[in-house]
């Protein structure tokens, strides 16, 4: 006797339903932002207006906002689309998650408290630690897009 096939959305006509990947979405902010800090951070290293260094210290702020949700939806999405899985892809995209938390979080204190107390010469080497971790941001950036893409696109 043959098996009753029970209609799925595909096969009754109607149109599939389509699930956001909250991940994709937030991954998105963090890599734009943290990529414009760093570009803001060479304008006013060698052009030097204090704009810059403001536009620099607001995009990094909306970077560690948005990396929070990201790590939160990663994390997540580890948990429930691949167990738990305990591969070194997955070892290395959450040290490499945690590591720019941590950083960006760093970066931010430090900019906060150094802003209220001293002003900083553009060629100071406050300055370029600043870009030292902004560069970091960006390449953790690239190594999570990386490993991320490796999962999502074989």
């Amino acid at each position: 006797m043959a098996e009753q096939v029970k209609a799925t959305p595909e096969s009754s006509g109607a149109p599939p339903r389509r699930r956001i990947h909250w991940h994709v979405f937030f991954t998105h902010f963090p890599i734009s932002l943290f990529g414009t800090a760093f570009g803001f951070q060479i304008l006013h290293l060698f052009i030097a207006p204090l704009c810059f260094e403001l536009a620099t210290n607001m995009a990094l702020l909306g970077g560690t906002i948005m990396l929070m949700p990201a790590v939160l939806t990663g994390w997540s999405e580890w948990k429930t689309r691949y167990h738990g899985a305990e591969g070194l892809i997955f070892r290395r995209k959450i040290r490499t998650a945690i590591g720019m938390a941590v950083l960006s979080i760093v970066l931010i204190v430090w900019r906060s408290a150094a802003l209220g107390l001293f002003e900083e010469a553009p060629q100071s080497p406050a300055h370029w630690i600043y870009l030292a971790g902004n560069t970091g941001l960006i390449l953790g950036a690239i190594v999570e897009g990386y490993y991320g893409g490796r999962l999502n696109h074989r």
